[in-house]
């Protein structure tokens, strides 16, 4: 059998360390022969599929401003398969500090709002372009120094969750592990909250303070971030004070946290979109699961309403099969 994986205590700031030297061992967690994963890591590359996800116009959008099309890195084949085995036997095995959100299982888009509610100015800030550069080199520092793994596991894994030396969009092991790069380099932001009293929540890219004046922490924030070599979305950046409307994560906060009703708007337009054959039917079966994924989000602030929402997407889905 496996030995067991160190945890800390769940408020503990600090990664646990794994101390994973053993390819033995790594072989145990994972079910996969030395000789596989050292030939997969060896060919990481050619398990990506690479294309470009455009944003389009919702239904009934009068105005489409384009952006740029992100880049899905798409892991496919038994590198994916691997990755899972990461994700699920050791990445999601490691607490991570209660005011990290995104991507971390139990954690929801409510949690996230609820850190903040109450208080009288929230200001967000967004880490531009945050997975491409995260950098294989410090991916090795994640595994080596930050959970310590002996060099060879390591670089091993390294090989195993990076695509170009950057962190892969789309990789099952990738918002874990960009959460992680969020703690190691973090703590100082962290020191000023706790003395400033301000409140701090993360939801992988997105960084959210809140308080009497949060102000401060963006600076702080964008000084931290840009030494780590990280840079700032301007445009993304915001400050609500107490007579704006405070929305994060798609969440407006009032007295308790409710869905955006843009959000509802938008899934109400997307069901009805579906409903009346405008969805080519090569594209309905991801167009449906990312639907699903906007419910379950919007679920964890209003229920009975995402429910609704659940039903009639479901009546809609077999109108089209």
């Amino acid at each position: 059998m496996c030995p067991p994986e160190q945890n800390l205590p769940k408020n503990s700031v600090e990664l646990p360390k794994l101390n994973l030297y053993s390819i033995a061992r790594l072989e145990c967690l994972l079910g996969c022969r030395r000789d596989e994963l050292n030939r997969v890591a060896a060919n990481a590359g050619k398990y990506y599929r690479p294309f470009l996800k455009k944003e389009k116009p919702r239904p009934f959008q009068r105005r489409f401003k384009r952006s740029t099309p992100r880049r899905i890195d798409n892991p496919t084949g038994v590198l994916k398969v691997i990755q899972r085995n990461i994700y699920t036997r050791i990445l999601k095995r490691i607490p991570l500090p209660e005011n990290l959100m995104g991507g971390v299982k139990g954690r929801t888009i409510g949690d996230n709002a609820r850190v903040h509610l109450g208080n009288k100015v929230l200001a967000r800030i967004d880490i531009r372009r945050f997975f491409p550069s995260v950098t294989s080199t410090r991916v090795y520092r994640i595994w080596r120094d930050g959970l310590n793994c002996s060099p060879q596991i390591a670089s091993l894994l390294t090989k195993l969750t990076t695509f170009e030396r950057h962190l892969p969009q789309g990789a099952p092991t990738s918002t874990l592990l960009a959460n992680l790069v969020v703690v190691s380099l973090d703590g100082p932001i962290r020191s000023e909250c706790r003395n400033s009293g301000t409140e701090y929540s993360g939801w992988v890219d997105d960084l959210a303070f809140s308080g009497d004046n949060p102000r401060p922490l963006i600076n702080t924030a964008v000084r931290e971030l840009a030494a780590a070599g990280f840079s700032v979305s301007r445009t993304k950046t915001k400050v609500m004070g107490p007579s704006t409307q405070k929305v994060l994560t798609g969440t407006r906060l009032g007295r308790v946290p409710h869905g955006d009703p843009r959000q509802f708007a938008r899934v109400r337009s997307g069901i009805h979109k579906l409903r009346i054959g405008a969805v080519p039917p090569q594209e309905i079966e991801e167009y449906v699961r990312s639907l699903e994924g906007k419910i379950s989000q919007l679920a964890s602030t209003d229920p009975q309403k995402a429910k609704r929402l659940s039903d009639d997407l479901r009546a809609a889905t077999k109108l089209c099969t």
